[in-house]
Parts: C-alpha cells; structure tokens; sequence
C-alpha cells in the first residue's frame, strides 16, 4: 500500500538560507533582463530602424499691413498648417526645384507652421538625403515668401533663415533606461522563481524535514566536507590530530554515533541501504563501520577486564553484523534482502532533488515489511547546517552539543 506521505510547512529561514545559495540565478537574472530589454531597445532603434532621417529648418518672416491687428488675424497657426499643404505653395516649390519632385512628394516632406505672434513660419523638410531635406526647405521657404503677399493682410514675405545643414533624425536614446528596466524586472522574476524553485523542490536539506515528511527520525548527518575527513583504507577513523584540526566534524560524526547506537539497540543486523542511482555511499557506510568498531573495541576491552561477561557481548557478538547492500533504486530485490535484517537504515543525498526516489525506495522496504528505523543525510552543504543549526541566533545551539558530547560520554553509551 502506498503511504500518503506528509506535506510539510514552510520553513522560511530554510528557505532564505537555501535562497542565498542559488543566489547566482539572480545576478544572472538581473544580467539577462538587462541585457534582453537594454539590447532590443538597441538593436530595434539604432539597428534595425531602417535609413536615418535628417530634418533641415528655414524660417519665413511675413510682414502685415499696417490696418492688420495681430492678435485678431484669421490667418493664425492652424491656417498655416493647413496652407503648407495647399497645392499652389505646394506646386511653387516644386517648380523652384525644378520638378524634381512631384507636389503629392513635396507635401509629404515638408510641413509648417507660425511661432510666437505669427510673423514668423518656421518650415520644415524631412528627406532620408541631407541635400534634399535642405533643398525642400529652402525652395519651400521661397515658395510660401512668394505666395504669402497675394493673401491681402500680408503685405511682405521674406527667408530670414535659410536652411545650411540637415541634422539626423533621431529619438530620445533611453538604452541606458531599459537596461536599468530590464535589470529590476530580472530581479523580480529571478527572485520570485528562486522563491517557487525551493517551494517545488523535494530534496531533504536539514534532519527535521525526513521526520515531518515520511515520519521517520534522521539519526544524524554527513557533510560535504566530512568526506576530506573520512576513512583510511584499514576502515579506522582518521587519527586523534586529524579530528581535533576538525572540531565540528567531528561533532557531526559524534551526533550520528549517539543517534544510531540509541536507535539501534537490540538490534543484531543491521542493513544500510541507499536511496541514490548513481551516489557512492561506501564512506557513509564506513563511518558507521568505524563507530562500531569503536564499540566492539570497547566491548572486549571491558570483557578482558571483566567488567561484563562474555555471554552478554552485543557488538563483539558473532551475530552482530552491518550490512550494505546497495541503492534499492538501482536493485529492487535489495529491499528483500534488507527485510530479513532486523533494522533498516535508509541513505539520502541531501539537496539531490530526490523526493520521488525516496518514496520509490520507502515504498519498496515497506511493501517487504522492512524495519526502517532511521535516516542519514549524507552531503549535507557544511555552510547551510551550520547558519541553520548552529547559528548564533539560535539558542538551542549550546544546548545541542552538551546534549551530543553528554550521550557520548555516558556510561551506556560507550560501554
């Protein structure tokens, strides 16, 4: 039967730990939006905006009659902007460029309109040619200066400014701004993704997590740093030199110890069985080797001194036994072999994304009636246990480890 695993709450120091940790994605977030917002912006006006534009200016001065009273006149700047496109100006600038242009042409570039107290028509020319934006301007300005004295109220016209250059079109450059845009706006995606990555994620990161989730106690944990700190190839834990250099793996490993001999006891043989389809676990497995061997050591020290009789040995007993069969992922058939032990030890790579396999693998030992009676997280990220566990904020700290250092000392412990 398939167990309905649990759903946990979130744990929002876990996540702002695990968060800063990926805290890359949001510099490359900040990076790709700005460049994709910034770039665009870019490629799209300066790239692939097509031929520029250039705009040439010339000013027409028109001289009213002296009865013409300037702020009532008719001919205002809206009547400008509409006798600009009037088809004889129009056909007189044409014909002073020499019908180059047709008039639909000239209309089309060219536009004007009165400034100020409406003496003044500022015309201007829009050609992809510098030289025939400053043409139309000029000859346009010519045409209005020799059309405008028909008109009855004005009684002189006059180019007071020609047009001598044509300056490129162009826009209000805000590359810089949408870069800046495209930055805040990666910021917030690439926070809120980190945000939902850790939501979906179902990797075990910390100890309390396996117990919330599958209901089963972590006995402890290694680190990622734990493997420099190893076995030797004779199974026997680094020496005494090695360990004090290293107080808080050490620390870990003695954790682990108080955790398993506490959880294990009465058991004869016990199965360590991994979860992973590619992780090599033997260094788990021999840190577990080691603490026994520590125990058995013990044991028969306390039997030569006869301390304890022989009949009650436990870990020198013959029939005590670890035994490491392999991932039950990789090989179905393991969680037959580790239901006939009399306890079983489930492996976990700690952030391996890894959720499902383990409940393939729980599902798969408890099909078989398989004791699981603990967890070890292996790989555990030696930073993140350490600001999470052992933060100076956290007051269970001190309490922690004279709890661990206490268990390891006692008497039924060591003996």
């Amino acid at each position: 039967m398939k167990v309905p695993y649990s759903k946990e709450g979130v744990d929002f120091r876990l996540m702002l730990l695990v968060s800063i940790r990926r805290f890359r994605f949001v510099l490359y977030g900040i990076c790709l939006g700005a460049f994709i917002f910034g770039g665009s912006y870019y490629l799209v006006k300066n790239v692939l905006s097509g031929m520029p534009e250039y705009q040439a200016v010339a000013e027409v001065y028109l001289q009213y009659t002296d009865d013409v009273e300037i702020d009532n006149i008719y001919i205002n700047q809206h009547t400008w902007e509409e006798l600009v496109y009037n088809d004889i100006i129009a056909d007189y600038a044409a014909e002073e460029i020499g019908r180059r242009l047709d008039i639909e042409e000239v209309k089309q570039k060219v536009s004007g309109r009165t400034e100020t107290d409406n003496r003044i028509v500022v015309v201007k020319a829009v050609s992809t040619s510098q030289a025939e934006a400053k043409l139309l301007a000029n000859k346009y300005a010519a045409a209005i200066s020799k059309f405008a004295p028909e008109l009855k109220e004005i009684d002189d016209a006059r180019v007071i400014k020609t047009a001598s250059t044509a300056e490129k079109l162009g826009f209000e450059d805000r590359t810089w701004a949408m870069t800046f845009t495209g930055a805040v706006f990666g910021l917030i995606v690439s926070i809120l993704g980190v945000l939902l990555y850790f939501v979906w994620d179902d990797s075990l990161y910390i100890p309390i997590t396996s117990e919330i989730r599958y209901g089963i106690p972590t006995l402890g944990l290694t680190t990622d740093m734990m493997r420099k700190y190893s076995l030797n190839s004779d199974d026997s834990y680094l020496g005494d030199m090695k360990r004090k250099k290293n107080k808080k793996t050490e620390f870990y490993r003695l954790w682990l110890q108080v955790n398993f001999l506490k959880k294990t006891e009465g058991f004869k043989k016990i199965a360590v069985v991994g979860t992973s389809l590619s992780e090599n676990t033997d260094f788990v497995v021999n840190i577990i080797n080691s603490i026994v061997k520590e125990q058995k050591e013990n044991e028969i020290y306390d039997i030569d001194r006869s301390i304890i009789a022989k009949k009650d040995a436990y870990f020198s007993s013959p029939e005590y036994e670890i035994v490491a069969p392999g991932s039950v992922n990789n090989d179905p058939t393991i969680a037959g072999t580790a239901a006939k032990c009399d306890a079983v030890i489930l492996l976990i790579k700690a952030g391996d994304h890894n959720g499902k396999l383990v409940e393939r693998a729980l599902d798969l030992l408890r099909t078989q009636e398989a004791n699981v009676v603990g967890i070890i997280l292996y790989d555990v990220n030696s930073i993140l246990i350490k600001n999470y566990v052992f933060s100076p904020f956290c007051s269970s700290t001190r309490k922690l480890r004279e709890d661990i250092y206490n268990a390891r000392n006692s008497s039924d412990i060591s003996s």
